[in-house]
C-alpha cells in the first residue's frame, strides 16, 4: 500500500496522509498467476496482455499520474470482463483500481472498490488463517477512501477493524516476512486512525495512536531481512507520524 509525499501540515487540514502506493501491502499482494503448468497459449497470452495494462497504471501511479493509471486499470478490468480465462484476476485488479482512485482523489470511487472488495472478501474476515489479511486490506482502502471524503467516524470504523486483523494476521502465519509486513500494515494503519481522531476532536487519542505506531514502524525499518523497499516504505511512514505529532502536540 500509491502514497508519495511526506504528510504536512497543510496536508492534514486537507485530510491527505499519503503513502507510497507501490510498497503498501494492498499493492504487495501477488498476482493471481503463480504458476503455468496446465495454462493454455490462449490464457497465457491474455494474462500477458493484462500485466501489460496493469504494469503501465502502476508506472504512471509511481509517476503521479493517477488519471492515466486509472484509465489503465480500467481497460484491465474491462478485459477480465470480457475475458472467462482472466476471471482469478478481478479481485487484483479491484484492488488497483481502488488504490488508484485513492491516489486521484476520487474518494467516493474508491469506497465503491473497496466495498465491494469487502463483501466479496467476507470469508477472509471470518478467518482464523493468514488469509484475514485480505479483509484487512479492504477495510485499509475502505477507511482511507472514507477519510479523504470527510467520512471521519466512518473512516475509524473500518479502520480499527483493519488494524485488528492486521493484528491477527502476523501471528497466523510462520513467515517473518509475512508478519513484518503485517506490523508494518497494522502501523501505517495506525497513523490514519490518528489522523482521523484528530479530525473529530480527539487530539489526544490521536497523539496516543500516532506515538503506538512509531516503535512498530521503527522495527520494520531496522529489519535487515527485509525488502529495501520495504524497509523504505516503513521509513516513509515513520517520517509521516513524526510530522504528524510535531502538529497535534503543540495544540493538544
Amino acid at each position: 500500500m500509491p502514497r508519495k509525499n511526506l504528510i504536512a501540515l497543510s496536508v492534514l487540514a486537507m485530510c491527505s496522509f499519503s503513502m507510497p502506493a507501490q510498497m503498501d501491502k494492498r499493492v504487495q499482494r501477488r498476482d493471481p498467476a503463480t504458476a503455468f503448468d496446465g495454462l493454455s497459449k490462449e490464457q497465457l497470452a491474455l494474462e500477458d496482455q493484462l500485466k501489460g495494462l496493469i504494469s503501465r497504471g502502476d508506472r504512471e501511479l509511481k509517476s503521479g499520474d493517477a488519471s492515466f493509471a486509472i484509465v489503465q486499470y480500467l481497460s484491465a478490468l474491462e478485459l477480465v470482463h470480457q475475458q472467462p480465462l482472466l476471471a482469478k484476476w478481478q479481485d487484483y485488479v479491484l484492488q488497483k483500481l481502488g488504490t488508484g482512485y485513492i491516489q486521484g482523489n476520487r474518494p467516493q470511487n474508491a469506497i465503491r472498490i473497496f466495498s465491494r472488495l469487502l463483501e466479496e472478501r467476507t470469508h477472509h474476515c471470518e478467518s482464523e488463517t493468514a488469509a484475514v489479511s485480505n479483509c484487512a486490506d479492504a477495510q485499509y482502502g475502505l477507511g482511507e477512501g472514507k477519510i479523504r471524503a470527510g467520512d471521519f467516524t466512518g473512516a475509524l470504523a473500518s479502520l480499527r477493524e483493519a488494524e485488528a486483523n492486521y493484528a491477527k494476521a502476523e501471528k497466523l502465519n510462520d513467515s517473518h516476512q509475512f508478519a513484518m509486513m503485517q506490523v508494518k500494515n497494522e502501523a501505517q494503519t495506525k497513523v490514519w486512525i490518528a489522523v482521523a481522531l484528530s479530525k473529530v476532536g480527539k487530539t489526544a487519542d490521536a497523539i496516543a495512536t500516532a506515538e503506538a505506531a512509531l516503535p512498530q514502524l521503527a522495527r520494520v525499518q531496522s529489519d535487515e531481512s527485509m525488502l529495501a523497499a520495504i524497509r523504505d516504505d516503513a521509513a516513509r511512514s515513520l517520517r509521516d507520524a513524526q510530522a504528524l505529532l510535531d502538529y497535534l502536540k503543540p495544540i493538544q
